[in-house]
């Protein structure tokens, strides 16, 4: 299986898209203050509330570099704008190489909530084998075996491992060690929910912390 490094960047970029349909859809329900700051940047590309320590006095779109490896979120990138959850306009420096890797992890074994999977679980709790499995909005049977990446067959949680991935095309190799990851999948049902699966995986930490800081009075006038 495809997935673009890291596993939780492909998350969020699938939650974002999930969000921005959702929003299109009803956009009636986007909050205003978020919507207000999309109008802002839409109006001033240029403007930003806030930036991270890569992109600090820097412009839209010039380049940056993040500290560490392609497995620890590293490499070249440029300064790019987006709207956070408290309507803020954040300026961000963002990766620009492509970085791919078949991680092997087999499709599904997502599991709702147990709160969503209760007629199953008591289903299964009353082992009546007449009585047919009930009908659910979603997954709530976990994986039969555990879940573990190709890096780390095999081995267990602290394990060394190493991730074989291709950056901008070119195969390329980074040491990591095997630990527990938890990832999600949004449904809708009734609302938006979340399932989440357990997989063992080759990883890294990240080598850096993203901190934000607010734009200068002299950031402002730049703007």
């Amino acid at each position: 299986m495809q997935k673009t490094l890291s596993m939780g960047r492909g998350l969020v970029w699938m939650l974002a898209w999930g969000v921005l349909a959702f929003a299109t859809a009803h956009a009636d329900v986007t909050p205003p203050h978020i919507r207000d700051a999309w109008t802002r940047l839409r109006d001033n590309p240029q403007t930003y509330d806030q930036a991270d320590q890569f992109c600090r006095g820097k412009k839209l779109d010039a380049t940056c570099e993040l500290p560490g490896n392609p497995l620890q979120g590293g490499g070249p990138g440029v300064c790019r704008s987006s709207v956070n959850l408290r309507g803020e306009i954040e300026r961000a420096c963002t990766r620009t190489a492509r970085v791919e890797i078949n991680s092997g992890v087999p499709l599904g074994g997502f599991v709702a909530s147990p709160a969503l999977c209760k007629p199953y679980i008591d289903w299964v709790q009353r082992n009546d084998p007449s009585e047919p499995a009930p009908s659910l909005p979603y997954g709530c049977k976990p994986p039969a075996q555990p879940l573990t990446d190709r890096f780390c067959q095999g081995k267990a949680v602290g394990d060394a491992c190493a991730v074989e991935m291709r950056v901008d095309g070119k195969p390329e190799q980074y040491p990591g060690v095997c630990t527990n990851e938890w990832q999600s999948e949004r449904f809708y049902y009734m609302g938006s929910r979340e399932a989440l699966r357990q997989v063992m995986v080759c990883g890294s930490p990240p080598a850096f912390e993203r901190l934000f800081s607010p734009a200068s009075w002299l950031d402002k006038l730049r703007q």
